[in-house]
């Protein structure tokens, strides 16, 4: 350990101060969490701001049960690191080709609405919901919000798809082109062009999963097949779903949710577009 400006520890120490075994911060740098620099003998050590760096990774990694993939989004960039980071990165991410521009402007139009009127309930500029209109990008958070001021699903404004049909077999359902939710891949379970549910297979890395509370339209049902789903709704106390179980709610119930087993969960996630 050195005694100047630039103090550090060797593994075994930082290994002592976090309550973890050495083998623990090996298999983080392994995983890309963190970069050990090495001292003129080549031993790993760790300065004051790695071990700062390293006590994220255990809150993530141990006591939150994250994977290594949702970890790399948390971590510092600049020197600061929270929950909101990876908040803030979903609401950036643009949603991808998929989504259907036009049908804004003609939802727009069936509901009676002037760009004026529709930019001033969900904050954005006129000029900015008429470049959505004419094919622009559109992020996850004025998504949710333009599709709650219509009363849709954000389904609603995907492709439909390519060819009917009541079968949809294993393996075979349309990817959902999202690139909204890190650690997340989306299947539509149902092949008609018109409907009123909105079936999805989600498949979810640890730590990952819808993590902006949020309201919408509709009602939803979730039934998980595997893992270990944290579900938060309005106030009450967290609920943890197990394999098997199924959770429902209204879409005005704010919510959100994230897997917290070790390994991908998998979920049937089912949307009405209608609530009672």
């Amino acid at each position: 350990m050195d005694h100047d400006d630039n103090m550090t520890f060797t593994i075994s120490q930082v290994a002592k101060m976090l309550g973890v075994v050495p083998a623990t911060i090996r298999n983080w740098e392994k995983n890309g969490l963190i970069t050990a620099k090495r001292s003129s003998s080549n031993y790993r050590v760790f300065t004051l701001d790695d071990i700062e760096i390293l006590k994220k990774i255990k809150e993530y990694s141990v006591e939150k049960r994250m994977g290594a993939r949702a970890i790399k989004l948390l971590l510092p960039n600049n020197g600061d690191s929270d929950i909101e980071q990876y908040v803030e990165q979903q609401k950036e991410v643009y949603y991808s080709k998929k989504l259907i521009s036009k049908k804004w402007r003609e939802i727009r139009k069936q509901q009676g609405y002037t760009l004026e009127e529709v930019s001033k309930a969900v904050d954005i500029s006129t000029a900015h919901l008429s470049k959505l209109e004419n094919g622009g990008n559109v992020s996850l958070d004025i998504l949710n919000k333009l599709a709650h001021f219509y009363r849709e699903n954000p389904l609603y404004f995907m492709e439909p798809t390519a060819q009917e049909n009541h079968l949809v077999r294993k393996g075979c359902g349309d990817p959902i082109k999202l690139s909204s939710a890190p650690g997340m891949e989306m299947f539509s379970l149902i092949a008609m062009r018109e409907h009123m549910m909105y079936p999805v297979l989600c498949i979810v890395e640890p730590g990952a999963g819808s993590l902006a509370p949020h309201t919408h339209n509709g009602e939803e049902l979730i039934c998980l097949i595997s893992g270990v789903l944290e579900y938060r709704l309005n106030d009450d106390p967290p609920y943890i779903l197990h394999p098997g179980d199924t959770f429902y709610h209204r879409g005005s119930d704010l919510h959100c949710w994230r897997n917290i087993s070790s390994k991908p969960a998998k979920l049937l996630w089912v949307h009405s577009a209608v609530a009672r």
